[in-house]
């Protein structure tokens, strides 16, 4: 299913609905739900954190990236179903990174730059 308008990439809104059983036909503006707005990369990448069992480091050795950048996509995802992440916990968990040696001191302060910015 498509979401954003393949001319000026505007969120769409079904129209109809209609039956193949029977052919009832049911016109209306219908908004799609939050998770439908997420793109295709967004569900797969839900698919695996959840078949994963929520293990970030799984899902980072999964598709060969940093622990971080997994952080970053949860983040990115969870804005865009409409909820506001945690920055305190997300500074926190950076610092907690850079403490056992997980990330760079470069690397920390880029991510926190980036969770300011955001």
């Amino acid at each position: 299913m498509i979401n954003k308008c393949p001319n000026c990439g505007g969120d769409l809104v079904i129209t109809s609905y209609r039956c193949n059983t029977c052919g009832t036909e049911i016109s209306g503006e219908f908004e799609m739900d939050k998770f439908q707005r997420l793109d295709q990369e967004d569900k797969e990448f839900i698919e695996l954190f959840l078949i994963k069992r929520g293990s970030i480091k799984d899902v980072g050795e999964e598709l060969n990236i940093s622990y971080p950048t997994v952080r970053n996509r949860i983040d990115k995802i969870v804005k865009k179903l409409g909820r506001k992440v945690d920055i305190e916990e997300s500074r926190i968990d950076i610092l907690d990174m850079l403490d056992k040696g997980e990330i760079t001191a470069q690397m920390a302060t880029e991510l926190l730059k980036e969770i300011k910015n955001e």
